[in-house]
């Protein structure tokens, strides 16, 4: 959602340890992904709680990591830059992303690219605007390319441990510049890799379905916040899937959360903090 969801280090960790190996494809019935909802379907129309609002989904989603502050150049970092982008890559090729065709046929994405841009410092208490200004400026400059000719890209601005934001712990928005809509995403750091995929999981898959808040919706009454109400704003449960700690969401076609092709079961975490 466009304002997202509070850290689960301890809960991703713990379903990270119930698995035998962190490393490698899925295999066996795991590959089928595992639900995770409570809910039953009585027929097709009977659990669907997302309808198409017709705007942009990102049928490839192309996810530009940015790396923001001198903190990630440091040694003692962690986890590395490196290792997140390795993580997402992984997250992004494996299964994780298949229950998304239902969403108007979306599919697995991508790492575009990766960099380090230590020339700045996010602010301790940062907001919305901070990092759309922080990206533009980095387009201006050319620091970073410019949105893909289909404006498939996310710009994923990975922030460095410590640095809180002024609410949520993760959100995706856009902003207008060089003459069309560009999107964006933040994600906050708690020094944990685990926790920090899950919460760029939960940003990429809503990212994927409702880029620009019109895409897939919450019917009314599906969640209590206020903004974008996106799939997997009801969803409170976190898994893996090829040694990647990701998070659960919402199936209309299954009438539940899943995560497919998980190989560790998921474990229930805290309801997600809202923001507004």
């Amino acid at each position: 959602m466009r304002r997202s969801i509070a850290a689960v280090a301890t809960a991703i960790a713990v379903a990270v340890s119930a698995g035998a190996a962190l490393t490698g494809r899925s295999s066996g019935a795991a590959q089928h992904g595992l639900d995770v909802g409570g809910q039953t379907s009585g027929g097709r129309d009977q659990h669907r709680k997302f309808v198409d609002r017709h705007g942009l989904v990102l049928s490839r989603e192309l996810l530009y990591l940015i790396y923001w502050g001198s903190a990630w150049t440091y040694l003692s970092t962690t986890p590395k830059a490196d290792q997140v982008t390795s993580a997402v890559r992984t997250m992004l090729a494996s299964g994780y992303l298949t229950g998304l065709t239902q969403y108007r046929g979306v599919g697995r994405g991508e790492v575009r690219a990766s960099t380090v841009l230590a020339s700045s410092e996010p602010p301790d208490g940062f907001t919305d605007d901070d990092v759309a200004r922080f990206v533009r400026d980095q387009i201006a400059a050319g620091t970073i390319a410019g949105p893909d000719a289909g404006n498939q890209t996310v710009y994923g601005v990975v922030m460095p441990p410590g640095i809180k934001p002024d609410h949520a712990e993760g959100e995706h928005n856009t902003f207008r510049g060089h003459g069309q809509t560009i999107h964006y995403a933040w994600f906050a750091n708690a020094g944990s890799l685990h926790a920090l995929t899950g919460i760029m999981s939960h940003e990429i898959v809503e990212a994927a379905t409702d880029p620009e808040g019109d895409g897939f919706i919450g019917v009314d009454g599906t969640c209590s916040q206020e903004g974008w109400c996106e799939i997997a704003d009801v969803c409170s449960s976190a898994g893996v899937v090829d040694g990647v700690a990701v998070r659960s969401y919402w199936s209309d076609e299954a009438g539940k959360c899943i995560i497919p092709a998980a190989s560790v079961h998921p474990k229930s975490v805290r309801p997600l903090t809202m923001a507004r």
